[in-house]
């Protein structure tokens, strides 16, 4: 048996702490608004940041992170694998106390609680649930797909305190699927109080469990057990909510924050600035246009600095290869175009990027700038970023001391521009090329991103050449009847990370996705690149054990760097923003995926707020810790 960690790990957090508490208010309540209120208290059977709030705080996990996005332990003390890497064998901390609304003892968690939420996500197809298949736990592909039972999956407590997970194919990136809602502990006990049939359910059918699932989806706050450093003394549906410390939680003395306490108000992106300029709140929303005034006025400038990046969310420019849009649009004209790969050169080294991040964050668009679809601060090997791998630093066209754009090159986009017209031109492709480019009105600047990439692109490779239509789509269901309806032929898309591996960044362009829709061309050349690609994909996952994790980590950045090389993809950056708050971020844990960011244990109140200058001195200590420490 391998010991992967022990809790001598502890010690990074003493290693890596970053910033100390610039010193504590008098007050420990945590004071802020909320404008849309939690669709379910069910934390099992959700995947919404708004509805991850509450169970990131309430809840305990497996695992947690430090403030660098190492793995320490939680609710596990330890953990083993076998020699294959297939079984998963973790030792739990004993007497775990559940709690009910007012913080009173109810219950002591063991290995069974976790085993009753893989068993009810799993039979409901929970949200969420799919990340037992993405972990690989054996079974859950079968079950999920409606043709295996409960029996079969590899979820097992050997004792109270010792519980074990049985995978189908090794999964290097397993333990950074245990901070995802699904993979929560819910006390049999405590679902025994939504439906008193619950002791019999290994006798009960899909409609069975269909029902149970409603029932828990509308289970109350009084009713529900809590786990972790809080726990839900209060929930009034569009009024507020507060979380107040766990005096039974295992980790006590780290949270700081004695209470965290929401308000609602539909307007609170409109009215928080204002109250927490008055000492009203610890936090407010800030946008774009309301943090450049506050910078600019010296009254308020020090109340405001940027959000904190994090890579969980990755955007690009897709290029649609199987457009179902109207033809006023000349789709099969765009097919002609798209499959060209002179043409999707021409558009990426023509594309200003950089200005176009100015647009909604002027002051940090070099820092949300980025060259790879993989963000910066994901993963890393032998001390070396991902995005920062050698194949991807010789893509670049540009030198990186001048610009942090490596693509934007109007001569190279020319000759580009120039060889498409010769080819698509003998193909019988008409000019100008029609690009139909939507946006969504509801999100903040996209009208006006969209608006500059019609005016820059066709200001530098013509009018003649292609003919930028800006569109705006529906305010609802813009994902399903845009992006995955077909209705565009270049669109800016996002994409988030489900746990900490190159792989969940190839989930996009995999077969049958919805994004870009590259497998479904019908052009030769086009499906040569992405077989090839896959065939990369498909040999980088083949390193799987956990001493592999170097050449995981390359063939999966050549697999990447293939489809940008291509023009498959335009890379684009990562989101930014402003934040008004009396937190450093710094201080709370860090991960991209699950739970992390949400929580507010370790964190203190400053006296004062955290202004620009504070925060960039304590983000450059930050990378320096994170880029020194083992993990990624």
């Amino acid at each position: 048996m391998k010991k992967v960690l022990s809790l001598l790990l502890a010690v990074l957090l003493a290693v890596g702490s970053l910033v100390g508490c610039s010193g504590n208010s008098n007050s420990t309540a945590y004071r802020s608004l909320y404008s849309a209120d939690v669709s379910k208290l069910n934390y099992l059977n959700t995947t919404t940041t708004n509805d991850m709030t509450i169970p990131a705080n309430c809840q305990e996990c497996l695992i947690e992170y430090d403030t660098l996005g190492n793995v320490l332990p939680a609710l596990a003390t330890e953990w083993t694998t076998s020699e294959d890497n297939l079984t998963w064998t973790f030792t739990l901390r004993q007497d775990v106390k559940w709690v009910n609304n007012k913080g009173e003892e109810v219950g002591t968690l063991t290995a069974h609680d976790f085993v009753a939420a893989a068993e009810y996500a799993l039979n409901v197809n929970a949200d969420g649930a799919y990340m037992y298949e993405e972990a690989m736990v054996a079974g859950a592909a079968e079950i999920l797909a409606g043709e295996g039972s409960f029996e079969d999956v590899g979820v097992r407590a050997v004792d109270d305190h010792t519980l074990e997970f049985t995978l189908s194919d090794p999964c290097p990136y397993f333990l950074t699927c245990l901070t995802y809602g699904c993979f929560t502990p819910m006390s049999a006990d405590c679902m025994s109080q939504v439906d008193s049939d619950y002791a019999n359910r290994a006798s009960w059918d899909q409609e069975d469990w269909d029902l149970f699932s409603s029932e828990l989806d509308a289970i109350d706050y009084t009713q529900l057990w809590y786990c972790g450093a809080y726990y839900l003394s209060e929930y009034l549906e569009g009024e507020r909510y507060t979380m107040v410390k766990n005096e039974l939680y295992w980790d006590k003395d780290k949270v700081y924050i004695t209470s965290l306490e929401n308000t609602y108000n539909r307007e609170a992106s409109t009215i928080s600035g204002e109250m927490y300029l008055r000492g009203e709140l610890e936090s407010a929303s800030i946008t774009n246009t309301m943090a450049q005034s506050w910078l600019a006025d010296p009254e308020t400038a020090d109340y405001v600095h940027p959000s904190r990046i994090t890579p969980s969310y990755s955007y690009f420019f897709s290029f649609n290869f199987d457009p179902q849009f109207d033809e006023e649009y000349e789709p099969d004209n765009w097919k002609l175009a798209v499959n060209n790969e002179n043409f999707r050169k021409s558009i990426m080294y023509v594309m200003n990027r950089l200005g176009a991040t100015m647009i909604s964050d002027e002051n940090n668009a070099e820092t949300l700038l980025q060259n790879t679809i993989t963000p910066a601060d994901f993963v890393a090997s032998g001390g070396q970023d991902y995005s920062d791998f050698d194949v991807f630093t010789a893509l670049s066209v540009n030198d990186a001391s001048v610009t942090k754009d490596a693509y934007f090159n109007e001569e190279l986009a020319l000759s580009y521009r120039d060889a498409a017209i010769e080819e698509l031109t003998a193909e019988g492709a008409s000019f100008p090329v029609i690009i139909l480019l939507p946006y969504n009105p509801s999100v903040s600047d996209w009208d006006s991103e969209c608006l500059y990439v019609e005016q820059q692109l066709e200001g530098l490779l013509g009018s003649d050449y292609i003919d930028i239509v800006v569109e705006q789509g529906p305010t609802q269901d813009f994902l399903s009847t845009v992006r995955r309806g077909g209705q565009y032929a270049l669109l800016k898309t996002n994409w988030g990370c489900d746990y900490a591996d190159p792989l969940t960044w190839a989930a996009p362009f995999a077969e049958d996705n919805s994004y870009a829709k590259m497998d479904l061309s019908e052009d030769p050349e086009t499906q040569a690149i992405v077989q090839e690609y896959y065939e990369m994909v498909e040999e980088a996952n083949s390193y799987a054990s956990a001493d592999q994790l170097d050449e995981r980590y390359h063939a999966f950045a050549e697999a990447e760097a293939f489809l940008i090389e291509h023009a498959m993809v335009v890379p684009f950056g990562v989101s930014g923003g402003y934040s008004a708050s009396k937190l450093n971020p710094f201080e709370g844990q860090y991960a991209p995926y699950g739970v992390a960011t949400l929580r507010y244990k370790g964190q203190h109140i400053l006296e004062e707020p955290m202004n620009t200058d504070a925060f960039n001195e304590a983000y450059a200590k930050w990378q320096e810790d994170r880029a020194a420490s083992t993990g990624n």
